[in-house]
């Protein structure tokens, strides 16, 4: 009799036993398993904290050349708008208005250089940040932009060189070079200039260099103003 209970007192005492085992066990594990998911949840919000805030560099980057493709925009509309008026008058150079010819002034004779900015770009592209971004449409629409904006500045490139190229060889003449050294005022300048071959040559290039330079340099911004909104979309 007293044998059977010690027996049941000791089997109550291994289920005891291995039941706390038992729990101690799955406390570990769930322990064990909560750790990584709240690793793998701290890691991975690291990860979105940091694609955002490149994203915002790259915006601030994208909003910076829009505004240079702007001025670019500015610069060729105005060369090509000085160039048509002059052209209007270049046989009644005594009937434009003085204050169009002062608001034009030598315009084909100055130049303004304009240069990208890529720098939260390359910084991108050389983290592992552009592989972290999710929506993968996004980060092809941040490429794409940053071609255009490539683009936008070969367009302009292409409209200053060939300026450059008329201009030179109206200056090089030495008609030209003579009255430049003479006290001449501005109507005077271009009156003269307009019936030297190579300065008409030069201004009519530059009125018909590009066709439309607004159509072209506002379908560049609106394409970087796209990406802009994305970018917003998916970050803010």
């Amino acid at each position: 009799m007293n044998t059977k209970l010690i027996e049941k007192i000791k089997r109550s005492a291994i289920k005891g036993r291995l039941g706390d085992f038992i729990c101690n066990f799955i406390a570990v594990v769930l322990g064990i398993a909560i750790t990584f998911v709240g690793s793998d949840m701290i890691q991975e919000h690291n990860k979105k904290k940091e694609v955002a805030q490149a994203l915002q560099l790259v915006k601030s980057e994208l909003l910076i050349n829009r505004e240079t493709i702007e001025e670019m925009m500015k610069m060729e509309i105005f060369n090509k708008e000085g160039a048509c008026y002059l052209l209007q008058y270049k046989d009644k150079m005594n009937e434009a208005s003085s204050d169009s010819l002062n608001y034009y002034g030598y315009f084909p004779f100055q130049s303004q250089d304009f240069l990208p900015v890529t720098d939260a770009m390359e910084m991108l592209r050389a983290s592992s940040v552009m592989q972290n971004i999710k929506n993968k449409e996004l980060a092809v629409e941040i490429i794409q932009a940053y071609a255009v904006i490539k683009n936008a500045h070969l367009f302009y490139e292409g409209f200053s060189k060939a300026k450059e190229t008329g201009v030179e060889k109206c200056v090089s003449q030495q008609e030209f070079r003579k009255i430049s050294n003479e006290n001449k005022s501005l109507r005077e300048t271009w009156e003269f200039t307009l019936h030297l071959p190579e300065g008409l040559a030069a201004i009519r290039q530059i009125s018909f260099i590009h066709d439309d330079p607004h159509l072209t340099y506002r379908h560049y911004m609106e394409l970087i103003d796209k990406t802009i909104t994305f970018i917003d979309k998916e970050y803010n």
